[in-house]
């Protein structure tokens, strides 16, 4: 099986290409560089693999949410790529694949995932351990970070640019319950490859982003 994976929903620009359980990756911190950076970065592990798109058997893609502009290099580069090739897509919500950066092993009973969502609000997700995998427990939500409701009291292993870039607001909602915090992990290609295998697919046509609010930001 050879799938390759994209992530673009946030200023982490990342795509991973597993071969048969071989996986190559492409990772970098970039801000508003994704449409540099994807397609390149794509040929240079095929290239690695001595693979063609034509090879590939799916996609996986990050879908959201995040910011507008970067989403979308990530949706439309996933769709060119299907279409061309008529191959399927795994859409993997951006939140999960952050909870599965911050604790691949899932060995935390909960997981936060929170990330900056401009505006002075927050995107967060809330994640248990259940059958050695992580499931939502609520909605994904957009909220402003003092009004963010945890539907458990933990304790909670947290990760995200949220806690990076709006610490002190998020301080009093979450103290007490927070065992451990990592504001410096980002969704990444290789968890959206991990967590595609629990989804099903979409043809290309069919993929949509999901933005959480109507109100979308680069």
């Amino acid at each position: 099986m050879i799938r390759l994976g994209i992530e673009t929903a946030t200023d982490f620009c990342a795509v991973a290409l597993a071969v048969d359980g071989d996986v190559r990756v492409r990772e970098q911190l970039a801000p508003r560089r994704h449409a540099e950076l994807l397609l390149p970065w794509i040929g240079e592990l095929l290239a690695e693999a001595g693979i063609g798109y034509c090879d590939l058997d799916a996609l996986a893609v990050s879908r959201g949410p995040g910011g507008f502009t970067s989403l979308r290099i990530g949706l439309g580069a996933a769709q060119g790529i299907a279409l061309a090739h008529d191959l399927p897509i795994h859409p993997v919500s951006t939140l999960a694949a952050l909870a599965h950066a911050a604790d691949p092993e899932t060995r935390s009973p909960h997981v936060l995932a929170v990330l900056d969502a401009r505006m002075s609000e927050i995107y967060a997700g809330f994640f248990e351990r259940r059958d050695g995998a992580h499931v939502a427990m609520d909605p994904e939500v957009v909220v402003p970070p003092r009004q963010l409701e945890l539907p458990h009291d933990g304790p909670w292993l947290a990760a995200g640019s949220g806690l990076a870039n709006y610490g002190e607001e998020l301080e009093s909602v979450l103290d007490g319950k927070v065992s451990q915090a990592l504001p410096e992990v980002w969704p990444n290609a290789r968890s959206v490859l991990v967590l595609a295998e629990t989804i099903e697919p979409v043809p290309a046509w069919e993929l949509e982003p999901k933005y959480v609010r109507d109100d979308v930001t680069s």
